[in-house]
């Protein structure tokens, strides 16, 4: 069950980006102001445009609430999916600017460079899978989550021949098995209701032992503010 007020959260900001010939829906999103949304580059890295549909205003897909097509898409510079995905990280401008209203809101955003202590309780939320092996949700699904220790996510991650960068960041819950799975990429990780993080990669599906590595939003805020110009 989903707790109404992070329902109403989630359904203000979250978006769904679907492929436009079937509806098929592959990675989340953020909206940032009333022409970007935000999402990690690897999502959109191998497709046009015109590929892509973005939906948004509704925590059931079942029930789209507003559609938006999209305009451009703009790549970190330095986006390498070969480096542990260094600078998952883009930006997708609509023709049709969002306006805010009961079901649509804009996400807030940290400083540059602003610090996510270890331990703090974190929301994630996405239409990705139940489980590694299920089928991705109709309904928004959100769970709380945990900053991890820095060193213990590069620690684990070199083990198997990973590179944690200081312009990543880990969450997971140590304990039980939850948080995002495939399909919730570039979906956002919130602390303090800011957007510290978006959906990058991870070994396995929610797993205790090895977090889920998240694009570190406070790193791009310069870069943010410099490409999401709303004009």
């Amino acid at each position: 069950m989903i707790d109404e007020k992070l329902r109403m959260w989630g359904r203000r900001t979250q978006v769904s980006l679907q492929q436009t010939r079937n509806s098929f829906h592959f990675c989340g999103g953020s909206i940032l102001n009333e022409r970007y949304v935000i999402t990690a580059a690897h999502c959109v890295e191998d497709k046009i445009p015109a590929d892509i549909i973005i939906v948004a205003g509704t925590v059931n897909l079942n029930r789209p609430s507003i559609k938006r097509v999209i305009k451009q898409v703009i790549f970190h510079e330095e986006y390498d999916p070969s480096n542990s995905w260094l600078n998952d990280i883009a930006l997708i401008k609509v023709f049709t600017p969002f306006k805010p209203s009961g079901n649509i809101g804009f996400v807030t955003l940290p400083k540059q460079d602003e610090a996510v202590q270890q331990g703090t309780a974190a929301r994630v939320s996405g239409f990705g899978r139940i489980s590694e092996d299920g089928s991705g949700s109709k309904v928004l699904q959100q769970a709380t989550i945990y900053i991890t220790d820095q060193e213990y996510c590069k620690n684990m991650y070199n083990k198997i021949l990973y590179d944690i960068y200081d312009t990543h960041i880990c969450a997971n819950d140590p304990n039980i098995s939850r948080g995002s799975c495939k399909g919730d990429s570039g979906g956002p990780l919130i602390v303090n209701g800011k957007l510290v993080g978006l959906v990058s990669w991870a070994k396995g599906c929610s797993l205790t032992d090895y977090p889920t590595v998240f694009t570190r939003v406070p790193s791009y805020i310069d870069w943010i503010e410099k490409n999401a110009v709303e004009i």
